[in-house]
């Protein structure tokens, strides 16, 4: 057992540092081991999907090797929750050669992320203007010109806080934005990052 080492805290019990009174946080939460106290037998876990600091007793921890978990597993860690779970409890995606490939969110989180994007009234207003199969389409973001439905999937994009439809892009661009969860702060982030890393060629 070493520091950086990566464990399942199966029970999802522990003390959040600097308390004293014993917690619950969410069963098979995945964190990272930062420190030992071997008189308490207690591993200080890293949690990731809370982002906290945990003590938690070394008989309720179970030690991952988190290269080995995803699609091709018995067990993928949910990139919302951060909880190793059956790869069940992720939903069909797509295939590829290997079989299907889940979704990265487990299905409670996806059903949390679709509560949060309830279908406006404008939203519905706007699922009329949808380009039709067939007709000539180019996306507002990637200007990419393609024909709707047939060499390029078209799909709406929605504001997830209020419903809203922004507009109709292209399926790329709006798995673009996803992975950038929808924020600005996020793509803000990326253009930095892009002209630092141009500044130092």
């Amino acid at each position: 057992m070493r520091k950086g080492e990566w464990a399942c805290a199966f029970s999802g019990q522990g003390w959040k540092s600097g308390s004293e009174r014993k917690r619950h946080f969410p069963k098979n939460s995945v964190g990272q081991i930062v420190r030992f106290d071997k008189l308490k037998n207690r591993a200080t876990v890293f949690i990731v999907g809370l982002k906290e600091e945990w003590d938690i007793p070394i008989e309720d921890l179970r030690f991952i090797d988190v290269t080995e978990t995803g699609d091709k597993y018995p067990s993928k860690i949910c990139n919302s929750c951060h909880r190793l779970l059956p790869v069940e409890s992720f939903a069909p995606n797509q295939n590829n050669l290997h079989g299907p490939v889940r979704r990265p969110a487990c299905k409670r989180c996806r059903t949390d992320i679709d509560k949060r994007a309830p279908k406006s009234s404008q939203a519905k207003r706007m699922e009329k203007a949808r380009p039709k199969k067939g007709s000539l389409f180019e996306c507002p973001i990637c200007n990419r010109i393609s024909i709707a439905g047939v060499t390029a999937k078209v799909v709406a994009d929605h504001d997830h806080h209020t419903g809203n439809i922004r507009d109709f892009i292209c399926d790329s661009c709006n798995t673009g934005l996803g992975r950038f969860k929808n924020g600005k702060n996020y793509l803000h982030n990326a253009i930095r990052y892009l002209e630092e890393r141009d500044e130092l060629e």
